[in-house]
């Protein structure tokens, strides 16, 4: 054959030995992944099909990955995997994070052939994911998520909630996978301490608690971790941690709270008079980190004054916060499926505030400096047996469902609350929860402190007029 000819077999197999080495070029190499692939547009972001469709195939690709959530009216995406994962926000209002499309980039790939009809791949460009997200159909389509949590937890029907996403529910629970742990029946003739399952004893062993009652709603405020599902609607206490003196464990025990909870150390915000300043801090550490415990550190105002916040009485007490997020005219909005700490010494209160409570008092005689922890280090202790702790806790509430849910005996103004609590601590023979409730509103009540001072300034004037206003005044307050 002659060697001109077009045809020869060896012109032939070297044109197809080219085209198997583009296509080699092509193949998937080990490890890598096949993504689904969004055509209809190019690589800076000119739709060359309707763009309604394009959007619409995208996010369907979105949705059934599995990763993207829209919680507290923005979207988050999921990260890492096992125990190790945690969300990130993909928006912030009306802005879309910088991150956003190289995260995406994990769930599809763009494509779009050249003029030679050859495909380019590319990640997904900027543009299309701000267009993808922020459209009304992408926000509607997302899974909500309506409560977070870094543990297991309990739905509102006390059911338990493992790792992963539960659709049914709308809870997100990252963290690690953890078993009840049933102790027996505690002898409520045994002091508090000995009634405790052996790792919340070690934990709690060496706080100076100032009664029974103030471990029994220590307990508590870790149960209601567990619980949140079932309070983001229905209202849940303010955990108010009050000491005759500074430094006596107030803080360190709200920092095992967020620890056993959250895996990790809660920030600190130190609280300020300033409700909108206030206001900004809690926004500012919400935006910033994952916890659910928020400690609000330091409670104090100068002259004697009560501590009064609306922005703790009226977030704590609502389904969803809203605050106003710094330098931006748009709100940060969420779910309240957070636990609200507030470390103080001494201090009054408001009295909406003292009424939304539930008081861990402390009290220590002599220099608070002088005090251990028998060589142990409680935050050291709730990192190592985290897992045993939570298992504690969540035995409490699977004997109690065991038994029938019977509803804690003491009321408070968050009465759902104390009544699943309650009765989880009363199964659990820790009858003291809310015991000590009169006494601590007593204490922190400014009002009260007000009216017994009026009530000697009258009685030493013998004004009848002023005191009959009082004596209808402290009938009102009996």
């Amino acid at each position: 054959m002659s060697p001109n000819n077009p045809h020869s077999p060896g012109k032939d197999l070297a044109q197809r030995l080219r085209e198997a080495c583009a296509q080699a070029t092509q193949a998937a190499l080990p490890g890598a992944r096949q993504l689904p692939v969004l055509t209809g547009l190019t690589p800076n972001c000119l739709f060359v099909e309707p763009l309604e469709n394009v959007l619409a195939r995208g996010r369907q690709v979105v949705v059934q990955g599995g990763r993207v959530f829209a919680y507290g009216g923005e979207a988050v995406y999921e990260v890492g995997e096992g125990p190790d994962k945690a969300i990130v926000p993909l928006t912030r209002g009306r802005k879309v994070e910088p991150w956003a499309a190289s995260l995406l980039a994990n769930e599809l790939v763009c494509q779009h052939h050249n003029a030679d009809g050859e495909p380019l791949q590319f990640a997904p460009p900027g543009p299309l994911i701000g267009v993808l997200l922020h459209s009304a159909p992408t926000l509607e389509a997302l899974p909500v998520v309506r409560v977070y949590a870094n543990r297991p937890v309990f739905n509102e029907q006390f059911v338990l909630h493992g790792p992963g996403w539960h659709p049914a529910t709308g809870c997100l629970v990252h963290g690690p996978d953890i078993d009840p742990i049933l102790s027996p029946p505690a002898d409520p003739g045994l002091p508090v301490r000995q009634r405790l399952p052996p790792h919340l004893r070690t934990l709690l062993g060496d706080f100076c608690f100032k009664a029974e009652a103030d471990w029994a709603n220590a307990v508590g405020a870790l149960l209601t971790g567990l619980l949140v599902a079932g309070f983001v609607i229905a209202t849940k206490a303010v955990v108010l941690l009050d000491g005759n003196q500074p430094s006596v464990g107030k803080t360190w025990l709200a920092r095992v709270i967020g620890i056993i909870l959250d895996g990790i150390d809660p920030q600190l915000i130190h609280f300020t008079p300033d409700d909108e300043e206030l206001a900004k801090r809690i926004c500012a550490t919400l935006r910033g980190s994952p916890q659910s415990v928020l400690l609000i550190d330091n409670a104090k105002v100068r002259g004697g004054g009560a501590i009064s916040s609306p922005v703790i009485e009226a977030n704590s007490m609502a389904p969803q916060i809203a605050l106003r997020i710094l330098g931006r005219s748009a709100n940060y909005t969420r779910p309240n499926d957070l636990v609200w700490l507030v470390t103080m010494n001494d201090t009054k209160a408001s009295s909406d505030l003292v009424s939304r409570g539930v008081p861990v008092r402390f009290r220590y005689d002599g220099d608070p400096r002088q005090r251990d922890f028998q060589g142990r280090d409680p935050i050291r202790y709730a990192r190592e047996h985290r897992a045993e702790i939570l298992g504690e806790l969540m035995g409490m509430v699977v004997r109690w469902n065991q038994l029938g849910r019977p509803p804690g005996p003491r009321k408070h103004r968050c009465g759902y609350w104390a009544e699943v609590v309650g009765g989880i601590l009363q199964v659990a023979g820790l009858l003291e929860f809310l015991e000590n409730l009169d006494e601590a509103a007593a204490a922190f009540n400014q009002a009260l402190d007000q009216l017994a001072a009026l009530a000697e300034a009258v009685a030493a004037a013998g004004d009848p007029a002023l005191i009959a206003i009082l004596d209808a005044c402290e009938g009102g307050n009996s």
